[in-house]
């Protein structure tokens, strides 16, 4: 069974990623264009977030940043400061939980919204939303961004990954690039990526840039 889901769930990225389906749910992006995403999630923090942002400023390099409500309501600071920097800002729920997607959403929405900010991009915590989430966020105007290449930075920062390092190599063209700006692994491998993909000819661009196409 769990065979057939992963041959079931490859088959809709694949479609996605190639129709005007990308704007409801995307994994990558096809195309001949030498763009990738990369994307951070759990933020905002006030120590990891600003060393983060100067990174991507010494590289030139736009990102987007998935926040949570509660780290927005706790750093406005550093909010601004993405927002200032030409960043993209998404949404990544309120606190982190996995239930009550809707809510989730629309706590999220109102912590960004005092800081005058608007997203119609959602990442689901740990990836995970059933069908009758995707179906109000489709509904709603949201683009539920997932990711093709996980960096894996939080678990290994935690002790918790077994596997080998993320081969950085390996990223292609249209891929979405997860990292974590909470952790002192992300500060390490950030540049490290970005030089990889800089060397293969790859252009960090946002998630609307990636999947919209809009320059």
């Amino acid at each position: 069974m769990s065979a057939i889901r992963t041959t079931v769930k490859h088959s809709i990225m694949r479609i996605c990623a190639r129709t005007v389906l990308r704007r409801a749910i995307c994994w990558n992006v096809a195309g001949r264009h030498p763009l990738v995403a990369v994307t951070f999630d759990d933020g905002p923090t006030g120590d990891i977030t600003p060393i983060v942002l100067d990174i991507l400023a010494e590289f030139q390099v736009s990102a987007t940043f998935f926040l949570q409500g509660n780290h927005v309501e706790r750093h406005p600071a550093v909010v601004r400061r993405i927002a200032g920097g030409g960043h993209e800002i998404g949404n990544h729920g309120y606190d982190h939980s996995r239930h009550h997607l809707r809510s989730q959403v629309e706590r999220c929405d109102r912590a960004l919204s005092r800081e005058g900010i608007t997203t119609r991009l959602f990442r689901p915590p740990g990836g995970a939303f059933g069908p009758s989430d995707l179906l109000w966020l489709v509904r709603s105007g949201y683009t539920t961004v997932m990711w093709s290449f996980d960096t894996v930075d939080s678990m290994r920062e935690e002790g918790k990954w077994s596997g080998p390092d993320p081969r950085y190599e390996d990223i292609v063209a249209g891929d979405i690039v997860l990292m974590h700006d909470d952790n002192a692994t992300c500060v390490r491998d950030l540049p490290v990526l970005l030089t990889v993909l800089k060397d293969e000819g790859l252009q960090p661009v946002t998630i609307s840039r990636l999947v919209g196409r809009l320059r």
